[in-house]
C-alpha cells in the first residue's frame, strides 16, 4: 500500500545515508523498521472485544464473551424457574 508521511528531513536524510550503505531501498529500510517496533510491543492483555453488530433497522446488538452471555442465560434461568 502506498502512503504518504512526513518525516523531518534530517531523519530522511541520515534513512537515506543508511540505506545507501546497507545496499537496502527506503522501502525495505521503513518496512523493516515498522515490523520490528512492532513485534518489540507486547500484546495487549485486556480481552478484545467484537464492534456491535447491526441487525435490521440498524439495532444496535453489543458483543458479548462467553462468559456475559452465561451470566445472562442463568439469570434469565433463574427468574424463569423459581
Amino acid at each position: 500500500m502506498r502512503t504518504t508521511i512526513e518525516l523531518p528531513d534530517r531523519l530522511i536524510r541520515e534513512a537515506k545515508t543508511f540505506t545507501a550503505q546497507k545496499g537496502i531501498t527506503l522501502k525495505e529500510f521503513f518496512t523493516n523498521a515498522v515490523e520490528k517496533a512492532l513485534l518489540e510491543t507486547p500484546p495487549e492483555t485486556r480481552r478484545m472485544t467484537r464492534p456491535p453488530i447491526r441487525g435490521k433497522a440498524d439495532v444496535r446488538i453489543p458483543a458479548r464473551s462467553n462468559e456475559e452471555l452465561a451470566a445472562l442465560l442463568e439469570a434469565e434461568d433463574l427468574k424463569n424457574f423459581p
